[in-house]
């Protein structure tokens, strides 16, 4: 299909969008309401151009203008400009934007001057100031001046649709893009217009947006007037400091930017990755990052007369060399948080190969590690999906996102040069469900309720489908027979009794049988790269769940104290904070945060992602990998992985894969064989830790209560370069 943008001919494929057609020649035109994600619907009436089209005659040749040879099909064309998100480009379309009409140019700065017109001028005083597409558009399209002098009208600038969202009313533009994203994304329709014309406001309904995936319409307000309250007034966009990395707090790793200021990381925004998690991220990962810069540990800690007191690295070093003073260094037991980086793992991998030591282990895990066949893609693609055993709100959010898409269709926009088609024209505003294509297993959780079947049980297994003993399990059965292309997703209800053989039999078999695609979900983010590495317990060794039985233990970003387990001997912590299993150590030392740390992690498909190190203030914290090589020192042993370009050169060897050049979107690779091991306690997957919220339930503190805390914790606004800092008197001066 051959479409003609301002003079420029581009080659297009069928139902390409007018809109993309613009930005696929290069060129630009305006929008607000628009979404790659999201139906088009052409509410804001920016995004105008004059466009034409060849006719037929009724013999099927096309009307020509000009004689003989320089005659060419004549262009009719529409006599008012017209949205392009909502017209589908065709054979010998002509295309005029801006940049060649003076029609569209005028429509253009007509349509920005009417948008304008009851906004507010407080561009100095709002977050998306600086990063307003807004702003950005009326320098480009608008006219430069009002011509208005009357009042602009007022509304309520703080209004709270929940917790985490606050609402400025006088700026909103009514794009619609939240109203769609609720509809047509988790399938919550709790947001809406109210009133009309210049009256009209959104609102959701009492009991405010529902927990899970509401923050996500603070990224796609195309102004100011959705404003991520755990963020709000905390930096200016050219403020921070953007670091593309990824999301460890679950095992969907979706692409995240990490926004720094002064050290401190103030906000966390959803980064697009087409292959896991498009456009959007769970509120736990974009509003549980408070604990990466509060209450920090920054220097290492050591017991002295039963107190622990701050020192240097050396001093701690000689601490935990006279702990173990006279010990074999066999007798010390590592263990490590799955969600540390696989160059973590070889580190640690390295050291226990030194040091002969059978006790090592990581957590939290399963007894067998299933590695997934499935890609969230699939899922998304697939004509029939059985969820076993999962409650992926709190196990993978974005993996039940990725159902509920499943369910409308699954249809994925396609990708031009510019990037991902800004309007597709087969997403349809309040989308058809399925939910005949989804069933569920388990107990009763969000996704259940858009399943078509759904079997409430308290112990499931893998034979709950493959013998089913009730009506609802054999329907279950039957849609992955029935299906094309079926997934089966399995999660800690079933992954919890898994054994590596009889388990991996079973479930072989019934892929077979079914010819469905299995997405196993990992206990944490890093379990299915870790579980290529040797970190499980060995012969004779002492496994995390027996950790009291160990003569000395050396223990990273976990805290089984606070689990009811208790410590055996000498034990050094490294971790960020001072948990309970730190308050009661020998030596802790003090770790970085994920948000901190490069390296690599495995998500739920098996997918490598990079990590990169955001700009935060950590003191003298360090990561695993060096932590480990201070701790050789301190044994008297010398590591060879010291660092991170020598754990990258491990990998390269111990799995084969170079995880130094990965692109932006992650990479799959083969990375081997297993290690699994009896755990000796069963896993609880829960999104939301305590460490993550200023209260035990996030969705009962509000912004008031956050102000009370900081004060009441004496928390003092960093100043950066001077190590002065502003009294907390001036954190209580208001929003302005």
């Amino acid at each position: 299909m051959k479409v003609t943008i301002d003079g420029v001919q581009v080659e297009l494929p069928a139902g390409t969008s007018a809109i993309d057609a613009v930005f696929h020649a290069g060129q630009d035109v305006p929008f607000f309401c628009a979404h790659s994600y999201l139906s088009p619907v052409g509410a804001c009436r920016m995004c105008l151009i004059e466009s034409g089209s060849p006719r037929k005659n009724p013999d099927g040749s096309f009307v020509m203008e000009g004689e003989g040879d320089a005659a060419t099909p004549k262009i009719f064309w529409f006599p008012k400009p017209m949205a392009s998100c909502t017209m589908q480009a065709t054979e010998g379309m002509h295309i005029r934007t801006a940049a060649t009409s003076d029609v569209v140019a005028k429509a253009q700065a007509g349509m920005m001057e009417f948008t304008l017109l009851n906004h507010p001028l407080d561009c100095p005083t709002c977050d998306k100031g600086g990063a307003c597409e807004l702003q950005d558009r009326a320098f480009e399209y608008g006219y430069g001046a009002s011509r208005f002098g009357f009042d602009r009208r007022h509304a309520d600038k703080h209004y709270p649709l929940s917790d985490f969202v606050i609402l400025d009313q006088e700026r909103c533009i009514h794009c619609k893009r939240c109203v769609r994203y609720f509809e047509e994304v988790p399938g919550q329709e709790v947001l809406d217009f109210i009133e009309r014309g210049g009256h009209t406001f959104i609102d959701t309904e009492e009991g405010g947006l529902p927990t899970g995936f509401q923050g996500n319409i603070t990224d796609i307000c195309p102004v100011g007037a959705l404003l991520d309250n755990v963020a709000r007034f905390r930096g200016r966009n050219w403020e921070y400091d953007h670091t593309p990395t990824t999301c460890t707090l679950c095992p969907a790793g979706c692409s995240i930017t990490a926004d720094a200021r002064n050290g401190r990381l103030e906000r966390v925004v959803a980064r697009e990755n087409r292959e896991v998690n498009e456009a959007w991220i769970c509120d736990a990962g974009r509003f549980g990052h408070v604990f990466a810069s509060e209450a920090r540990l920054t220097r290492p800690l050591v017991r002295v007369n039963g107190e622990l007191v701050e020192t240097g690295w050396d001093e701690a070093i000689a601490a935990i060399r006279a702990g173990l003073g006279g010990m074999n260094t066999a007798d010390l037991a590592l263990f490590l948080h799955a969600d540390s980086t696989l160059e973590e793992g070889a580190a640690l991998e390295a050291l226990a190969a030194l040091t002969g030591t059978n006790s090592v282990d990581h957590w939290p895990r399963y007894p067998a590690e299933i590695l997934s066949n499935a890609t969230l893609n699939d899922i998304a693609t697939a004509d029939a999906v059985v969820v076993l055993g999962a409650d992926l709100g709190e196990e993978a959010p974005i993996v039940e996102l990725r159902v509920l898409e499943m369910l409308r269709g699954g249809i994925l926009p396609p990708e031009y040069a510019h990037g991902t088609a800004i309007a597709d024209l087969r997403l349809v505003e309040r989308p058809a469900r399925k939910p005949e294509k989804l069933a569920v297993i388990g107990s009763a959780s969000r996704l259940s309720g858009n399943a078509g079947t759904f079997v409430e049980a308290a112990n499931v297994d893998l034979l709950t489908l493959i013998r089913p003993d009730s009506e609802g399990a054999r329907a279950a059965l039957n849609l992955l027979n029935s299906a094309k292309n079926p997934v089966l997703i399995l999660g800690a209800d079933v992954l919890n009794g898994a054994s590596a053989g009889a388990f991996a039999t079973q479930l072989s078999d019934l892929m077979a049988r079914t010819g469905a695609k299995v997405m196993a979900i990992p206990a944490a983010a890093n379990s299915s790269g870790l579980a290529h590495l040797n970190l499980v317990p060995r012969s004779g060794g002492q496994g995390y769940s027996a950790i009291n039985h160990t003569r000395a233990a050396f223990i990273s970003r976990l805290d089984p104290v606070a689990t009811g387990q208790s410590l055996g001997g000498f034990t050094i912590v490294h971790d960020t904070h001072l948990t309970a299993t730190a308050q009661a150590a020998d030596v802790v030392l003090p770790a970085v945060t994920n948000y901190e740390k490069r390296g690599t992690t495995v998500n739920v498909e098996g997918r490598l992602l990079p990590l990169q190190q955001a700009a935060l203030n950590a003191g003298e914290a360090a990561d695993l990998t060096r932590t480990l090589a201070a701790l050789a020192e301190a044994l008297g042993l010398r590591t060879r992985i010291r660092g991170l370009k020598s754990a990258q050169a491990l990998l390269q060897t111990r799995l084969g894969v170079d995880v130094t050049d990965l692109p932006e979107a992650g990479a799959i690779r083969p990375l081997g064989p297993v290690y699994d091991a009896p755990t000796g306690q069963t896993h609880r997957p829960q999104l939301w830790t305590e460490r993550m919220t200023l209260k035990p339930d996030p969705w009962k503190a509000t912004w008031v209560d956050r102000i009370e805390s900081l004060v009441d914790n004496k928390w003092e606004l960093p100043m950066a370069g001077t190590g002065t800092s502003v009294t907390e008197s001036s954190v209580t001066g208001g929003d302005d």
